[in-house]
């Protein structure tokens, strides 16, 4: 490890979460929500990130409660032993499930825009041996990066929104509320796999120094999640309108084509987009990898967790070579998050975070009886 006490800040934990999030569904986000809703996709966009919300309090103030306490341990307080073998066991297959299918679609980008000619296999190679050496660092050499990153992701894309501007038809946006109440409730459930990732903070919050004061950094990050993907819904909804957004597969991509720099500062915008996109994805996966290496570690009794990083280098790469086209990735994402992604992010936090209030709420009886 790079620190002594391997220790990170409210900061760098929400960080962490921020990045993950935004690597699983940032690309094809609004062409999701352009397909189910239209020009409505906002609506379902705000209710969902609000939901996602909801989590993210209940972890933190779980984790806040229970101080100095893994996971494992905390989950195995509350629900015993045998349940918590077999709900981390499910998150841990879905955190391996995201980091392939985030492996699988960065390779699929990569071939298609810069590596034509290289094998996508060795482009997925690559990055999880990239990520895994970044694992086995520790979780501050990660949290540094992940602040460290924030500029060369946020400070390009503003500049390329405000550089659209004279390309966009904002007529386009309209009409604002053009979905049915029925429409937008049933579009929640796929665009809540965008919102994938809250469940880690089980894992970052463990090395918090003060997770008591993280409320406000976890739910920040979440709403500056919400606030881009509006922003990439409205500039895309924009540039292509209802129909064209919906038949796009990346259209933040695409996108990047219709961006023209004064006297040709910079050529390639693609590139810039890519090196954007390069950056989140690669957090994501070490993010995943390196979760699931410590549930998987406390689960076995392990200190030293990271030895179980390499060892998923092979699960991981098969895994995201099993959908047969880029198509499929997003088909088996959908089936995926439905089976285990509810759980890893909703049920299993909120359920743990009811039986800890009621717990507390009994103790406190109990004290006063006794008294």
């Amino acid at each position: 490890m790079i620190g002594k006490d391997n220790k990170i800040s409210n900061l760098q934990a929400a960080m962490l979460m921020f990045h993950t999030i935004m690597g699983v569904g940032v690309l094809s986000l609004p062409s999701t929500l352009a397909e189910m809703l239209g020009t409505s996709g906002w609506i379902a966009l705000i209710i969902t990130g609000a939901i996602a919300i909801i989590p993210v309090i209940m972890i933190t103030k779980l984790m806040t409660m229970y101080k100095g306490k893994n996971v494992f341990d905390i989950s195995s307080q509350l629900i015993g032993k045998p349940l918590t073998y077999v709900s981390l066991i499910i998150i841990a297959i879905h955190m391996l499930g995201q980091g392939a299918f985030v492996t699988r679609i960065f390779g699929e980008v990569i071939k298609m825009f810069l590596l034509f000619t290289t094998p996508i296999e060795v482009i997925i190679v690559t990055i999880i041996l990239t990520a895994v050496y970044t694992v086995r660092s520790g979780i501050e050499g990660m949290a540094r990066f992940s602040i460290i990153v924030v500029p060369f992701i946020v400070v390009p894309l503003l500049i390329l929104s405000i550089v659209l501007i004279p390309d966009l038809d904002f007529s386009n946006l309209l009409p604002v509320f053009k979905a049915s109440p029925v429409q937008v409730l049933k579009s929640i459930p796929p665009v809540f796999f965008s919102f994938g990732g809250i469940e880690f903070l089980l894992v970052y919050m463990y090395y918090t120094k003060n997770p008591g004061s993280a409320m406000k950094y976890n739910i920040g990050a979440i709403v500056v999640v919400i606030v881009l993907y509006l922003l990439s819904f409205f500039l895309t909804l924009a540039r292509f309108g209802e129909k064209g957004l919906a038949l796009q597969l990346w259209p933040l991509l695409s996108l990047s084509k219709a961006v023209q720099f004064p006297s040709a500062f910079i050529e390639n915008v693609e590139g810039v987009i890519m090196a954007i996109w390069v950056i989140i994805a690669f957090t994501t996966l070490m993010s995943t990898i390196f979760s699931a290496s410590i549930i998987i570690g406390k689960m076995c009794r392990v200190e030293e967790s990271k030895y179980f990083a390499l060892p998923l280098l092979p699960i991981i790469y098969f895994i995201s070579l099993v959908p047969r086209n880029v198509i499929l990735v997003y088909d088996y994402v959908q089936i995926f998050t439905y089976i285990f992604g509810t759980f890893a992010s909703l049920l299993y936090p909120i359920l743990l975070y009811m039986i800890a209030v009621l717990k507390k709420k009994g103790e406190a009886k109990k004290n006063e009886n006794t008294i």
